[in-house]
């Protein structure tokens, strides 16, 4: 009977292992969970920083006047008062002979 027992013990062991090893909530289950919490940790650290940065921009633009500025100038082309806006356009490049008499309206006859 107590080898029966001391039987019965051993499988129930054997069953807790392999249930602590392979089963789910296991070692290998926790070992992947870690592995997702630091992958996260890492996106959330950028997502952090890239969080600070606009809102740092944020602040720029409520409070300062520079930001404001650049933004009227780069995109609104934008002046100030007493400034003189100097446009430098590229020469367009000169047209071959047969082009030009392409390029040039037909006189009627």
């Amino acid at each position: 009977m107590l080898r029966v027992f001391a039987g019965l013990l051993c499988l129930f062991l054997l069953g807790l292992q392999i249930t602590w090893w392979f089963g789910k909530g296991g070692l290998r289950d926790a070992s992947r969970l870690e592995a997702q919490i630091e992958a996260q940790e890492k996106e959330l650290e950028a997502l952090r920083l890239r969080n600070g940065k606009l809102a740092a921009e944020v602040v720029n633009l409520k409070e300062g006047l520079e930001a404001i500025e650049e933004i009227a100038r780069s995109e609104m082309g934008m002046v100030r008062e007493g400034e003189t806006f100097y446009q430098i356009i590229d020469p367009v490049p000169e047209l071959g002979p047969a082009a030009q008499d392409s390029a040039s309206p037909a006189t009627p006859p």
